[in-house]
C-alpha cells in the first residue's frame, strides 16, 4: 500500500492513496483518530470550498498534429506563450503548495513537447501523481517504457472503426491501438478516453469489447462539448435527447457484460439522473455534477486557468494562491446552486448535479450559468 497523503479542510480533511486508488473526505473526528492535531480552518464554520483543487487538469502545449476535428482545445500550434520548462516547474511548486494532489497532464499531445518527461518527472518529485492523456500516435517502446511514473495513461479512442465519432482522422485507430498495446507491453496502467457522439453512439459496445480484450484498468466516456473545434457541426453531432435518456442503462449494461468499469465525466451527470438513482450511493461513490473551479481546475499551456479545461479563463496560474478565495470567476462557479433558476431549482438532484455542464449552456444557451438545456429534466421532457 503507497503512503497516505492529506490535507486539512474546514470539515476535516482529505486522504489520499495512490494504490490502490483513494480520495476521500472525512470528518474532524477521523482525522484526530488518525493522530492529526486540530487545523485552525477548524476554526472557521464548515465549508464546502476547498482550500485548493483536487486535481489540476494542465495542458503543457497545444501542439498536436492529428488536429481532431472535434478538439475542445483547438490543438495544433503552440498557444503563443507556451510556458517554458522553468515556468512550468513554477506553476507545479505553487500547485503542491496548495496541496494539490493530482495532475492530469495533456495538449495539445503532450508528447509532442520535448521536455514532456521532464516535466512529468517533476511533477511526482513534487509530490503529486501525474496522469496522462494522449493520442497515442508518438508513442514508441522507449515513451512506453517512460509511462511507468503517471499514475494511468489514458488513450484517446472514440470508436472501432474508421468513424470513430466523426472526430479524427480514420488512420488514427491503429496508431491509437498500437500506443495501448506498447504501454501495456511495459506493464503501464491503461484506461480509454472515449468522446461520445450522436454518430458513434451505436459504436460504444465495441469499445468496451475493446477494453475487455486488453484488460484496460477503465473506459472513461467524455460527452462532446461545444468548445474549440467541438462548435463545428455541434448541433449535428451532440447526442439526441433520446440517446441521452439511453445513455446511463446502456453503459451500466455494457459494464456488467463485458466486465469493465465505465466512468462519465461530470457534464452527464444530468442524464444518470434523470433515471433517478439514489442520492445517498452517488454522494457516497462522489458521483457530482459540475466541479469547476473548487474540486478541478483546467490551466491551459501559456498559464491562464479557468474553472476547467472547458472554459475560458484569463487569470493567471502564478496568481492562483491569491485568486482562489477571490476571483469573480470561479465564485460565481461554485455558488451556481445558490442562484439556480427554474427547472434546476425545484429538482432533488440540484445539490449533486449543479445544473450541469455550464460550457454547453454557453453555447447552446448563450449564458454559462443558464441551466444545460441539453439535461433531460429541462429539455422537456416528462
Amino acid at each position: 500500500m503507497s503512503v497516505m497523503k492529506h490535507r486539512m479542510e474546514s470539515f476535516g480533511g482529505i486522504l489520499a492513496l495512490e494504490n490502490p486508488p483513494l480520495l476521500v473526505h472525512v470528518d474532524r473526528d477521523f482525522m484526530q483518530g488518525l493522530g492529526h492535531e486540530p487545523s485552525p480552518l477548524w476554526g472557521e464554520p464548515e465549508t464546502s470550498l476547498l482550500t485548493a483543487p483536487l486535481e489540476v487538469h494542465f495542458s503543457v502545449t497545444n501542439a498536436c498534429s492529428l488536429k481532431c476535428r472535434h478538439c475542445y482545445m483547438d490543438s495544433g500550434e503552440k498557444d503563443a506563450g507556451e510556458l517554458s520548462s522553468e515556468e512550468f516547474r513554477k506553476a507545479v511548486d505553487l500547485l503542491a503548495g496548495m496541496g494539490v494532489f493530482h495532475m492530469a497532464l495533456g495538449g495539445g499531445e503532450a508528447l509532442e513537447r520535448p521536455d514532456f518527461f521532464e516535466l512529468a518527472s517533476y511533477v511526482r518529485a513534487r509530490g503529486m501523481v501525474p496522469n496522462l492523456t494522449t493520442n497515442g500516435l508518438p508513442m514508441t517502446r522507449e515513451f512506453a517504457a517512460k509511462c511507468s511514473i503517471f499514475g494511468q495513461v489514458n488513450v484517446s479512442i472514440d470508436g472501432m472503426d474508421a468513424l470513430q465519432g466523426g472526430g479524427r482522422d480514420q488512420d488514427a485507430l491503429g496508431q491509437a491501438v498500437r500506443g495501448v498495446d506498447l504501454l501495456i507491453e511495459a506493464g503501464v496502467k491503461v484506461g480509454l478516453n472515449c468522446v461520445v457522439a450522436r454518430q458513434s453512439f451505436d459504436r460504444l459496445p465495441g469499445v468496451f469489447s475493446f477494453a475487455a480484450e486488453r484488460g484496460l484498468t477503465d473506459l472513461e466516456l467524455l460527452r462532446l462539448k461545444p468548445t474549440g473545434r467541438g462548435t463545428q457541426a455541434y448541433f449535428y453531432r451532440r447526442l439526441t435527447p433520446t440517446q441521452n435518456r439511453e445513455f446511463y442503462p446502456m453503459i451500466r449494461d455494457l459494464s456488467l457484460q463485458h466486465a469493465v468499469p465505465a466512468k462519465i465525466d461530470c457534464s452527464f451527470v444530468p442524464m444518470f439522473c434523470w433515471h433517478r438513482p439514489d442520492k445517498t450511493l452517488m454522494e457516497q461513490f462522489s458521483v457530482y455534477g459540475c466541479e469547476a473551479g473548487n474540486v478541478l481546475l483546467g490551466v491551459r499551456s501559456d498559464g491562464r486557468f479557468a474553472g476547467c479545461s472547458f472554459l475560458a479563463g484569463e487569470e493567471s496560474i502564478f496568481e492562483l494562491p491569491e485568486l482562489w478565495n477571490s476571483s469573480v470567476h470561479l465564485s460565481r462557479l461554485r455558488t451556481w446552486i445558490d442562484r439556480a433558476p427554474e427547472p434546476c431549482r425545484s429538482c432533488s438532484y440540484l445539490d449533486i448535479c449543479k445544473g450541469g455542464c455550464r460550457a454547453v449552456s454557453r453555447f447552446v444557451a448563450g449564458d454559462r450559468y443558464a441551466p444545460d438545456p441539453e439535461c433531460p429534466f429541462a429539455d422537456g421532457a416528462q
